[in-house]
């Protein structure tokens, strides 16, 4: 895969989840005012519906950090830095890329990265 190639990928991917986001904001903004307009009629449905929120506010941080990655591939990409492990330097292979394309370390770095945690 050129960096072309990788660069438009993202692209696409960015714009999904961008428009994704925007309606996971819409879907967040609606429901936390549905909560907040009706008085619960128990503990546990306040519960259920704090919890249903939180679920909601998570997927949206999760899909900021992506983005966020997406940007700081595409940045490496216009450096000529899009397939070079940031730990060992070596070439992050196009396997790898395809399966997650923002990749900062090549497999070998990210399994030891993974088994010291």
């Amino acid at each position: 895969m050129t960096a072309e190639q990788l660069r438009k990928n993202l692209l696409a991917l960015r714009e999904r989840l961008t428009t994704s986001q925007a309606s996971q904001r819409d879907s967040l903004t609606s429901e936390s005012g549905r909560f907040t307009a009706r008085a619960p009629i128990n503990m546990a449905e306040q519960a259920s519906d704090e919890q249903e929120l939180d679920m909601m506010v998570s997927r949206l941080n999760a899909s900021s950090e992506t983005l966020a990655e997406i940007d700081d591939a595409i940045g490496r990409i216009d450096a000529g830095q899009f397939n070079v492990c940031e730990e060992c330097k070596s070439e992050i292979g196009e396997r790898r890329l395809a399966v997650q394309p923002w990749a900062r370390l090549c497999v070998k770095c990210k399994r030891k990265l993974e088994e010291d945690v």
